[in-house]
């Protein structure tokens, strides 16, 4: 029989033994019991769902579950984090634990709540892992689909990350089309702001878009590409070409691409191409501010050479633009030395309304000058009248014409002298807020929409200018002033519609296509009926040739169809040069010569592309 000292030696032993094993079980954590079926799960739809079944989380598909998770949000994300934290070497657990956080990011709030606990930190590091790459891609995708501009912008910081993935894998389907995913969605945060102001320009400073646009269009251009791959990366190339033009000079088949685009069948895409060619243009660009010189008008206009001749005596040489800008200059230097003399300043100011209301450079911006005789230098002159600048005649005149009121059209007279003063002194937003209120008292009076249709707001301006158009009394300046501006005012209205990305069909949609057509009708009757040497002539060509190739049913390689737009050009080009006005660089013009030069090549190449996206190809599984 053991004695009382063995009986404690025993005790002792066995009470070590209990010490260890406690101090074991704390070294090697026991599998959780969804750990098991978590290895054992075909896919990562039921690898999240054990997981979500297991820690009892509410129904992440709707509305009512997210809002279970939002008002619970400490202890849940507690739990999941906790199960992440213990199972640093289990691919799959870590991988479900990310694509529920990624079913979350549906949610705004939740959203906000993860990437402020470093959700990112533990989403990247599976795009390293073979077994983790594709849901972790997919995942990226869910929280840029829905994410906010802090999540965006942080993933957008890590495209080198994504365009590795595609240098490593440069065939694989799925990477290709998850990652222009990410990167469309992601980058086009960065790129947002006007001319200049990049929202992100610290961000941006930092990104390769070199890689990123190589990266786009080598996954679109592959004969696996998908209509997801080519629609975001479409989008990608367009939406960045104003803040990244220097890379998207870097990689001159982009803007290639965007041409090929601009056939696509689908409506949007074409738009989002055209418009992502109008940013490309966009720096560097010249402004479409050119006034007229009398003088240099005299001084060519009895040495116009005999093509254009022959151009204007088949229009009618008294109503080119030429000669009636000549005119009116005559007569209002005549009118202008006149008023000093007979101080009759209503008859002056009827005869300003008449120069204005038939040509656009009808009122010259000078003053009253003599020459001193001792320094030949030129001084204002004091005449004895109420002005000295020419212009400020304008309200001067209106307001006398509008006290004395002897005739009916008296009010709209004084009206239209005091809208061309605030459109040549540029308070066009004045100018049409006047029109505005004018038209109250006469709705036919075509020179009030003109002021309107000046300003910027597209959808007033359009409205303005067709109306206008209808007016039975209007001359021909008004009426191809209105015109114009309608070729402008709808053709940006259908662009930015259709840049919208709404469904075929749609009210949007159709009102899209709606404005184009209409731009592009008004264009076709300006550059038939306007006078060849209308300075706007240019302008208009440039949208009927872009609208043209743009919504046309079919479009041929050598681009016969634009050839009168292009012959009008042409002649619009000499008669800008002649008067010593060099065509200048705008946006658009830019555009309209990429497009030209660059249309025959861009087919060829990518037509294919956008086919295959028309074709509708499923995306990968």
């Amino acid at each position: 029989m053991p004695g009382p000292g063995n009986r404690a030696k025993a005790a002792k032993a066995k009470k070590n033994k209990s010490a260890a094993s406690s101090s074991s079980s704390k070294l090697v954590n026991p599998r959780d019991p969804y750990v098991h079926d978590v290895d054992d799960a075909d896919g990562w739809t039921p690898v999240v769902n054990i997981l979500c079944n297991f820690f009892e989380l509410p129904d992440l598909t709707t509305r009512k579950g997210l809002k279970k998770v939002h008002a619970n949000f400490d202890a849940i994300y507690k739990k999941l984090d906790n199960a992440y934290q213990k199972n640093p070497d289990n691919e799959r657990v870590r991988g479900g634990i990310v694509g529920i956080y990624a079913k979350m990011c549906v949610d705004s709030l939740l959203r906000n709540k993860l990437y402020e606990k470093g959700f990112l930190d533990k989403l990247f590091p599976l795009l390293e892992r073979d077994s983790t790459r594709y849901m972790a891609l997919r995942a990226l995708t869910t929280v840029t689909h829905h994410g906010g501009i802090p999540t965006r912008s942080s993933i957008a910081a890590r495209a080198d990350v994504l365009t590795k993935l595609v240098d490593e894998h440069p065939n694989d389907e799925r990477i290709c089309d998850l990652v222009v995913s990410v990167l469309s969605h992601s980058v086009l945060v960065i790129v947002e702001g006007p001319e200049g102001s990049p929202a992100f320009p610290k961000i941006l400073k930092k990104l390769d878009m070199v890689k990123i646009l190589q990266t786009a269009m080598h996954c679109m251009t592959q004969p696996f590409s998908t209509r997801s791959t080519i629609d975001h990366g479409t989008e990608l190339l367009a939406s960045s070409t104003l803040h990244a033009t220097a890379a998207h000079r870097a990689v001159p088949e982009t803007a290639k691409f965007l041409v090929a685009g601009l056939r696509s069948e689908d409506w949007c895409i074409r738009c989002l191409a055209l418009g992502g060619l109008f940013r490309l243009h966009k720096p560097g660009s010249e402004e479409d501010l050119r006034a007229i010189d009398p003088q240099k008008l005299l001084a060519v206009a009895m040495s116009i050479p005999s093509d254009l001749q022959d151009v204007m005596m088949s229009y009618g040489p008294m109503n080119c633009d030429i000669f009636k800008t000549l005119y009116a200059a005559k007569d209002f230097q005549k009118a202008i030395m006149t008023v000093p003399q007979d101080r009759n300043m209503y008859a002056f100011g009827m005869n300003l309304y008449k120069l204005i209301i038939s040509t656009e450079f009808s009122v010259a911006d000078g003053y009253y000058e003599t020459i001193d005789e001792r320094t030949g230098r030129r001084e204002i002159l004091e005449v004895g009248l109420p002005f000295k600048r020419y212009i400020d005649a304008l309200p001067l005149c209106a307001k006398i014409i509008r006290e004395k009121n002897s005739k009916p059209e008296d009010l709209d007279v004084a009206n239209v002298l005091e809208l061309k003063y605030k459109i040549m002194t540029r308070q066009i937003a004045e100018a049409a807020d006047q029109a505005q209120k004018a038209l109250e008292r006469n709705p036919n009076f075509a020179y009030y929409y003109y002021a309107i249709s000046l300003a910027a707001n597209h959808v007033n301006g359009l409205r303005a200018s067709k109306k206008g158009l209808k007016c039975k009394e209007i001359t021909p300046f008004v009426k191809f002033q209105l015109m114009q501006r309608a070729v402008e005012h709808s053709g940006e209205l259908g662009l930015e519609t259709l840049q919208h990305m709404p469904e075929a069909g749609d009210r949007k949609w159709e009102e899209g296509i709606a404005f184009l057509t209409s731009a592009l009708e008004d264009a076709k009757t300006f550059i038939d009926q306007a006078p060849p040497d209308n300075r706007y002539m240019k302008n208009v060509s440039y949208w009927y040739i872009l609208l043209t190739i743009l919504i046309s049913d079919s479009i041929s390689p050598d681009l016969r169809e634009i050839k009168k737009g292009l012959e009008r050009l042409r002649i619009a080009d000499k008669f800008s040069k002649l008067i010593d006005v060099k065509p200048p660089r705008t946006m658009l013009r830019l555009t309209q010569e990429t497009v030209v030069k660059l249309f025959k090549e861009s087919i060829e190449t990518y037509s294919e592309v956008f086919a295959r996206a028309a074709r509708g190809k499923k995306n990968p599984a």
